[in-house]
């Protein structure tokens, strides 16, 4: 926006927040520091910023400037459509986000009441016609973002509910097109959760359009049924059964992992800067060779097949590395690929190198799951130095309250 202060509240102005897991990893934005100053003073009552703050804001969470402008005139589209319903959580998760970026106490007693008050709405909800389910899951996302900035508990009871909520209309096909891009989010928070902690995810994603971009699932919506499948599998492994899964099932699943690739249309080319194309590919990138090492591991347990799971772990670290260096950031929502991805590692360099990569996760400084990252390996890398013979998830399963945002 041209022609605007920075030192405080505007005529022009936009309400914002951020969607997602909280998964996520975020850079500091390049808000001058007046501008958060003079929104700091205002906090007990602010509930709108302008738009240039938005749009930064957005990027903590999305895939460059395009796609979180998109971001933000989503938010603010849904907000003016039912203000009663999402002001306070989105005013709630901006003046968070704000306030953890000048290292100052992330949540009021007012944010705190004013989110539970929301999330017994969200509980109340009943979905009578298939218009009031866009307001819903962006209600939704709102909150699964507060919880995510403010605590290291899990909020995916909160995502899966939301989800429910809508699973009749979308698998009935009455789900407005113009709210899938919120249902993708959820979806895709949801799958990855639910691999983690082997469940079944509650929507199962149909690809309508393999070309579409996501603000947080970049390029990734083509790959979410091969992951539903992956989730299928663990928890078949997690229940257990006389009779072992065979091992044609893990292979055929290998193969169409190792077949897929993103959809990139001319359009998509023309749409996005290059900057933009490194973080949509190496994302998609990340996740296809972090899938084929969560497959692997749920086959094999360590000290089994480990060399084929430290060329995939490499193979990853490189990517990170190698969109650092032509981007200047990582992708968004990359943490289960770093979780797997440096479970393989052995050795106090290599580790250490993991660490390094832990700190440069944007928001790395406030971030309540990147504790948990750090905890999560330090626990499968005390394990593997003890010569563990267990699979990789089964050293999670003790904490079913941690979360690791995607």
């Amino acid at each position: 926006m041209t022609g605007r202060s920075d030192t405080g509240p505007t005529s022009n102005l936009s309400v914002v927040a951020t969607h997602g897991d909280g998964n996520h990893e975020m850079t500091r934005p390049s808000v001058p520091r007046i501008e958060l100053l003079s929104l700091l003073r205002w906090e007990s009552t602010v509930s709108r910023v302008s738009e240039y703050t938005a749009v930064e804001i957005c990027k903590f969470f999305s895939l460059g400037e395009s796609l979180s402008r998109e971001m933000s005139r989503m938010i603010r589209a849904r907000i003016r459509e039912a203000p009663m319903l999402l002001l306070d959580p989105y005013a709630a998760v901006t003046r968070v986000l704000l306030r953890s970026t000048t290292n100052q106490a992330p949540c009021s007693d007012s944010d705190w009441s004013r989110c539970a008050s929301a999330l017994q709405t969200l509980r109340n909800a009943q979905i009578t016609s298939p218009e009031h389910a866009g307001n819903l899951l962006s209600l939704g996302l709102s909150l699964v973002t507060f919880h995510r900035l403010i605590s290291s508990i899990s909020g995916s009871t909160i995502c899966r509910f939301t989800l429910s909520l809508v699973r009749p209309l979308y698998y009935s096909q009455h789900l407005p097109e113009s709210d899938m891009g919120e249902l993708l989010c959820l979806v895709f928070l949801d799958v990855t959760e639910s691999l983690f902690r082997a469940r079944i995810p509650v929507i199962e994603y149909r690809v309508r359009d393999p070309y579409l971009v996501n603000h947080h699932a970049g390029l990734c919506g083509s790959l979410l049924p091969l992951l539903y499948r992956a989730c299928l599998l663990r928890v078949a492994i997690r229940k257990g059964s006389d009779v072992p899964i065979p091992p044609d099932q893990f292979d055929t699943l290998r193969a169409e992992i190792i077949a897929w690739a993103p959809s990139v249309s001319v359009t998509t080319i023309e749409r996005f800067s290059e900057q933009e194309m490194v973080l949509l590919l190496t994302q998609a990138s990340l996740h296809r060779n972090a899938t084929l090492l969560i497959l692997h591991r749920l086959r094999f347990p360590f000290g089994e097949r480990d060399d084929d799971a430290e060329l995939l772990s490499r193979a990853i670290i490189r990517e990170m590395q190698h969109c650092l260096a032509m981007a200047k950031q990582y992708p968004p929502n990359i943490s289960l690929v770093l979780l797997v991805a440096g479970a393989e590692i052995q050795g106090s360099f290599g580790r250490e190198n993991i660490l390094s990569l832990l700190q440069n996760i944007n928001g790395a400084s406030f971030y309540p799951f990147v504790a948990n990252l750090r905890q999560f390996l330090t626990r499968v890398w005390t394990s593997r130095d003890e010569g563990t013979l267990q699979y990789l998830f089964d050293l999670f399963d003790t904490d079913d309250n941690l979360s690791i945002p995607l």
